[in-house]
């Protein structure tokens, strides 16, 4: 997260010494290490996709001088139990270092690590991802097109990060490591090729230095951002794994649509703004997962405009965390323990009452995850959303209201997503029985309308589901995967308004 609050002066920093050590010495080694333990490591994707809705301890252990210096209080145990008890299945513990160097080779305080480790253990006790990153670093701004510069910052993530991977090497797969957070060149956020070259190779100086340590980090998911974690297409075009490790993620933070999620200027979600995400979301499959490479969101929320915009913040998250449940993307959202109206007030959970100001928000994100959502008939099957609009869009006179094209016809669903016992889901308004929803090969040639298994009302319109034993009879086969291309959802001889359309999972 950038940081927004005004700017604050490291009065109480150690003044570190100005010639900066150009290789890793024994020095920068902490003693004491957590005791290793062999685990077997899941691949990148296995874990990504189980890591679904994710919660940012944001301004905490990130703060300058310690983790109360912004006016947060002291992370406890009963705060994280909080956080896992209302669903949420990854904690990111954004941590700052810098302020805990003990000279000028970088060698963190031996306490720190244990208030670090005392943290991460809330999360990892209670069965969550945990991601431990470096973060608001002086080295977070020092991307940069000077070599001398390039050089010592490489070698203070080479330090650095020896020191972290080996204190917490012991540690099975639910604890990642995430490089950096936003690195970038001061406060610039545009960047350009060159700056992206230099945050490729920081990337790879973290990543080796890590592999290094063995153990369990020789395979542990490690996420490397782009510059600025951003998700503008230059970033995502200019982002290189340069190692060609398997054991990585891209990490990325995308507070968008900008207008709405950051600046507040928009308070209603329209389907304008919608069709703005989703076509983000494409971004990250034609860059990242089309190509075989996870994506992490490590960070996204909407700023507190009023109360009496709340129902907007909630239905943008529901719908930036259905795209992300469609996409395999877990989505971590913000929180920052802050409650006024305006930039950077992204607070949900209030530390120090520890209860929920803004459960709604918090339950809009995990059930897209894990069922009950807005789109469904609230049987509390889990799905995944392949349409929605808030207006709907409408078809009469036998016209397709709604195309949803496969993967492999440039859209996100899967014919391998239609799994025995579940069933696809159509809300809409018109006439009750003017509905088709016909299934389409383009090789072998087929158009197969399927019938309807049930029928009902949800949300103020009617709902139709098609279950996969009807798809199976219409289109004559299960092997849906090689070769659906196309679901179309539309009217017969009467208008229909269709305003949802996902595949249910019966928990």
């Amino acid at each position: 997260m950038k940081l927004k609050l005004p700017d604050l002066k490291k009065e109480l920093k150690r003044t570190l010494a100005a010639a900066m050590a150009l290789s890793i010495t024994a020095a920068s080694l902490v003693t004491a290490k957590v005791e290793t333990q062999a685990a077997t490591m899941r691949d990148a994707w296995t874990i990504t996709k189980d890591m679904k809705a994710g919660f940012n301890l944001g301004n905490s252990l990130e703060s300058e001088i310690d983790e109360t210096y912004w006016g947060n209080p002291k992370t406890t145990r009963a705060m994280i139990d909080k956080i896992r008890e209302r669903g949420f299945t990854t904690l990111r513990i954004p941590t700052r270092w810098d302020d805990h160097y003990t000279d000028s080779n970088y060698t963190i305080d031996p306490n720190y690590f244990i208030r670090v480790k005392e943290v991460v253990d809330y999360g990892i006790n209670n069965g969550m991802y945990v991601i431990l990153n470096v973060h608001h670093n002086d080295i977070q701004t020092k991307v940069s097109t000077d070599s001398q510069v390039q050089e010592q910052v490489k070698n203070e993530y080479r330090i650095i990060w020896t020191q972290i991977a080996n204190y917490f090497k012991g540690y099975d797969d639910k604890l990642i490591f995430e490089t950096i957070n936003e690195p970038r060149k001061d406060e610039d956020w545009m960047g350009c090729e060159a700056l992206y070259d230099c945050t490729n190779e920081y990337n790879k100086a973290a990543l080796e230095a890590i592999r290094a340590t063995g153990g369990n980090n020789s395979e542990r998911l490690v996420l490397l951002p782009t510059y600025c974690a951003s998700s503008d297409e230059p970033k995502l075009a200019g982002w290189k794994n340069l190692t060609g490790d398997q054991h990585i993620a891209v990490s990325i933070h995308a507070y968008v649509p900008f207008s709405f999620a950051y600046e507040g200027k928009k308070t209603v979600w329209t389907d304008e703004l919608h069709n703005e995400l989703k076509s983000i979301f494409a971004r990250y499959y034609n860059y990242f997962l089309s190509k075989g490479i996870p994506v992490v969101l490590g960070e996204f929320g909407s700023t507190n405009s009023g109360d009496q915009y709340l129902q907007a913040r909630v239905q943008y998250t529901a719908a930036y965390a259905a795209l992300g449940n469609s996409y395999g993307i877990p989505c971590a959202i913000w929180d920052n323990n802050l409650y006024e109206i305006g930039l950077d007030n992204y607070g949900m959970f209030d530390r120090n009452t520890c209860t929920f100001r803004y459960g709604e928000i918090a339950d809009a994100l995990i059930n897209a995850y894990n069922g009950s959502g807005n789109d469904d008939d609230n049987d509390g099957d889990a799905y995944k959303s392949l349409f929605w609009s808030e207006n709907g869009k409408s078809g009469s006179n036998w016209e397709q209201a709604v195309t949803v094209k496969t993967a492999k016809n440039g859209g996100t669903f899967m014919g391998s997503d239609i799994t025995p016992g579940g069933y696809f889901y159509v809300e809409y308004s018109g006439t009750e029985n003017e509905l088709e929803f016909i299934l389409q090969s383009y090789s072998p040639q087929k158009w197969s309308k399927v019938e309807r298994s049930e029928t009902g009302s949800a949300n103020g319109h009617y709902f139709a589901k098609y279950s996969y034993d009807k798809c199976v009879d219409a289109f004559g086969t299960s092997d849906f995967n090689s070769i659906l291309d196309q679901i179309h959802v539309g009217a017969t001889s009467q208008t229909v308004t269709i305003y949802s359309v996902c595949y249910c999972y019966p928990k």
